[in-house]
């Protein structure tokens, strides 16, 4: 039995880039195959294909080079003031819909 599989075009592209290396050394494969192939040598070699997976060690999170570098926004507490910074104006804090009442009494 068979099933699809989504590739993006550059993994896909370089699928058939592996196929034609295997057919110049002789091996004349199916892509269905090759991928079989693939996952059996991603089972044998699994420290191998985890490590592709894991950042390395030189490389931060980029989330956290953010937050090494805040940007200022020349407010003293902008978590009390973030409205009126991007909005301008003030909105009633943060109950913006203060007047919406509920039927529960």
């Amino acid at each position: 039995m068979y099933t699809s599989v989504k590739l993006r075009v550059e993994a896909k592209r370089k699928l058939e880039e592996l196929q034609a290396r295997l057919r110049l050394c002789g091996v004349k494969a199916t892509l269905y195959e090759i991928l079989e192939k693939l996952i059996e040598l991603g089972m044998e070699e699994e420290e191998a294909l985890l490590s592709k997976f894991k950042y390395e060690a030189n490389e931060e999170d980029p989330m956290l080079k953010l937050l090494d570098k805040p940007i200022d926004w020349g407010i003293e507490d902008s978590s009390t003031k973030i409205d009126e910074s991007l909005y301008g104006g003030s909105h009633g804090g943060i109950h913006r819909h203060r007047d919406i009442r509920s039927s529960e009494k």
